[in-house]
């Protein structure tokens, strides 16, 4: 799903968080990258409902 620059750049940024093992870097990013598309499918059906 994510390209090992973006696994290398955001692995970067979560160690510096504390999430070092490279399984759980990609668990937390899969989990933000679902949120991300759930948030954004809510906010298409708000916008067509307004319009």
């Amino acid at each position: 799903m994510f390209s090992d620059g973006e696994l290398k750049e955001y692995g970067e940024q979560l160690n510096t968080i504390g999430i070092t093992e490279e399984t759980k870097q990609k668990e937390v990013l899969d989990y933000f990258y679902q949120l991300g598309k759930i948030i954004y499918k809510i906010n298409i059906r708000r916008y067509e409902e307004e319009n």
